[in-house]
């Protein structure tokens, strides 16, 4: 799972005339007796900035006009906080307020203190680090808690992705980056709605499908982030293919694999059990088709976690030409990864092993077994039969 950028917008000639007027009528009446906010802070790097200050003091005031320097933004409020939107990336700004009451408006506030707003890169990398780490810290709690401390921490992982969505949608970014921007708020929001369904789900069945379409919308939110980063001029987290056509292999023998951050993942297909008899409890296949059943070993051979899901990653190619998906059997003669909860979670150096059970027509033979981290977006490895 932890990064904005923006429009520039120009200065209006209505709002600069607004600005000018107010001077205007503080040099020649001379007579007001408001006077000018105090303690004027900016706060902030992206292109909307929060400025704060303190009340003049002796009259009530009706509202204020905030204005940076250069003059890029201006907003108006009756609080003592204003955002003030649409500056330039990467230029450096400082803040006076005017205070408007009865009695007239007062001089320009002493200047805030100096703020640099980040490019639209930075913006982005800093806001998507940050909100996908507490994403993360949450889901980790969430994973080791029950009763009403898992609903509380579910609220928080909802709030952190509505969060994490709202800080990426706020500001105008550049032309070449907002559909993709758009695309890629609209993934995490699914995301978010998926994750709750995927911890919150009562049934095999549930949290099968809950699963599947988590990991679907993890890899296209990869994808998109992806063209953002792109559109940003930002350095990529996705490596290229390594191996665009794989080339089968023997059965017994170890390949690896690599996730999207380019980290090499170890694993062995050493056999097909064809036919694999359904265990019990099991369902039982349909009429005309039969278990197969593939072992496979997994080693964390990167020096970070890895996870993921074997049942997602596995496929089998029959001598149809048909490409089979896992199944929801499991089998008397090894320990199946169930479908949809085949997650696995291992540490660098970490190993795991288990079946992956397919249902094949009994006019079908397996041909080959492909294994690819990610549903296939990366280097695959594979198996001839």
């Amino acid at each position: 799972m932890s990064r904005a950028h923006f429009l520039s917008r120009g200065f209006t000639i209505g709002a600069a005339s607004v600005v000018l007027a107010l001077t205007m009528t503080v040099t020649v009446s001379g007579a007001s007796s408001t006077s000018a906010p105090l303690r004027v802070h900016a706060t902030g790097t992206a292109t909307t900035i929060l400025v704060r200050w303190s009340r003049p003091p002796g009259v009530a005031v009706k509202n204020y006009v905030v204005t940076s320097e250069p003059s890029r933004g201006t907003c108006v409020t009756a609080t003592t906080t204003c955002e003030v939107k649409g500056l330039r990336p990467g230029k450096s700004y400082r803040f006076r307020v005017v205070a408007r009451s009865a009695a007239g408006t007062s001089a320009p506030s002493v200047p805030s203190n100096r703020v640099k707003v980040a490019s639209a890169g930075a913006y982005f990398s800093t806001t998507l680090n940050s909100g996908s780490s507490r994403i993360s810290a949450f889901e980790t709690d969430l994973n080791n808690s029950t009763g009403a401390k898992a609903e509380n921490y579910l609220t928080k992982l909802s709030a952190a992705f509505a969060s994490l969505a709202k800080s990426l949608s706020i500001e105008a970014w550049p032309s070449a980056a907002r559909s993709d921007m758009s695309s890629f708020v609209t993934t995490f929001r699914t995301l978010r709605y998926d994750t709750l369904s995927d911890f919150s789900a009562t049934t095999v069945s549930g949290l099968a499908a809950a699963t599947y379409k988590l990991q679907s919308d993890t890899n296209k939110e990869i994808l998109v982030e992806t063209k953002v980063r792109t559109d940003l001029s930002l350095p990529q987290l996705v490596i290229s293919s390594i191996a665009q056509t794989p080339v089968p292999v023997p059965l017994g023998a170890t390949q690896t694999v690599h996730d999207f951050y380019g980290d090499p993942f170890s694993v062995t297909v050493s056999q097909v059990i064809d036919p694999a008899t359904a265990a019990a409890g099991s369902g039982l296949p349909d009429a005309g088709s039969r278990f197969v059943a593939v072992p496979v070993s997994l080693v964390n051979s990167s020096t970070g976690g890895i996870s993921d899901d074997a049942n997602l990653a596995m496929t089998v190619t029959g001598s149809d030409g048909q490409t089979y998906t896992a199944d929801f059997g499991a089998v008397s003669a090894c320990t199946s990864f169930l479908y949809g909860t085949g997650v696995f979670d291992l540490a660098s150096g970490d190993s795991s092993s288990g079946c992956v059970v397919f249902e094949l027509p009994t006019t079908v033979t397996v041909q080959t077994i492909s294994f690819s981290l990610a549903q296939g977006y990366l280097d695959t490895a594979e198996w001839s039969n």
